[in-house]
């Protein structure tokens, strides 16, 4: 994070953190400048709190910070996913610039995909999160749609690939929709490289949702920011990933919608008819 964004995030969140009169007490407040270099720190780095409390001039005086995480010692199972290892299955729409839009940070690891998504806003409220205007294609109104991956559902707002035996058009819809994806793939490697302490949240479980938003929250900042990335930082988190793999998408068994259904053959059919026809470079 640049001078320039540090001392803008300060100014933000100066009536949050503006250390208020105390009477008797004998040390000196820390200034907002202070609290959130150290809040920094700790989020972009592995750092124990006595290493931020020296590096700082400060004792430990900040709250715990905490996707891989320390469990509970009861429910303990519930945490962990597919891998084998304790994590919280988190959900995100990432916009074509490669910002969160939605995230639902809420579910233990074991909790299914599709689970996580009829539980989020973003489908309670599609409605009124997702714009209503639509583009004609081929003399049929086309909605706005989110592209998601085979864990979730089919909808009349929420596109994905077609699965199983596969047409020649069927690929090339997918290998076309595959492209989309990328940006959610950007997305996360940047904030994993920039905030390492999402490597393994190392706090109390029940506030790892509190530290994985607020990385989320600053990886928009930044990137608005356009703040320097230095794309070496993403070598760690491929290493990690090949260490520690993430659990991979599990298919929807939710039956698809007649509307979404109709959408998904439509642009099938329009991409055909108007673009080169494309195979995918691995077959399933």
């Amino acid at each position: 994070m640049s001078k320039d964004s540090f001392l803008e995030l300060c100014d933000l969140l100066r009536g949050e953190l503006e250390p208020k009169p105390q009477f008797l007490v004998s040390r000196e407040a820390i200034s907002v400048q202070k609290q959130i270099a150290v809040a920094l720190y700790k989020l972009a780095s592995t750092a124990e709190y006595r290493v931020v409390g020296n590096v700082m001039g400060i004792h430990k005086s900040i709250d715990g910070t905490h996707i891989e995480i320390i469990p509970p010692k009861e429910g303990y199972r519930d945490f962990i996913n597919r891998k084998g290892w304790p994590s919280y299955n988190m959900l995100a729409v990432v916009d074509h610039n490669g910002r969160f839009r939605n995230v639902v940070i809420k579910h233990p690891g074991s909790c299914h995909d599709a689970a996580v998504f009829k539980e989020s806003t973003l489908y309670k409220n599609a409605d009124t999160i997702i714009p209503q205007n639509t583009y004609n294609t081929n003399e049929m109104e086309v909605p706005f749609m989110i592209v998601g991956d085979p864990a979730y559902p089919l909808l009349s707002w929420l596109l994905k690939g077609f699965s199983g035996s596969l047409s020649a058009e069927e690929e090339s819809f997918n290998v076309y929709l595959n492209s989309a994806p990328v940006s959610v793939e950007m997305a996360f490697g940047r904030l994993k490289a920039r905030w390492r302490i999402l490597h393994k949240i190392n706090c109390d479980y029940s506030f790892a949702p509190e530290v994985i938003a607020a990385c989320c929250t600053l990886h928009n900042f930044v990137e608005n920011k356009k703040d320097q990335f230095i794309m070496q930082w993403l070598e760690e988190v491929e290493q990690l990933e090949v260490l520690i793999p993430q659990p991979t998408a599990n298919t929807c068994a939710e039956k698809d919608s007649v509307q979404g259904t109709i959408l998904r053959n439509h642009i099938k059919q329009y991409l055909s008819e108007n673009f080169p026809l494309r195979k995918a470079l691995i077959r399933p």
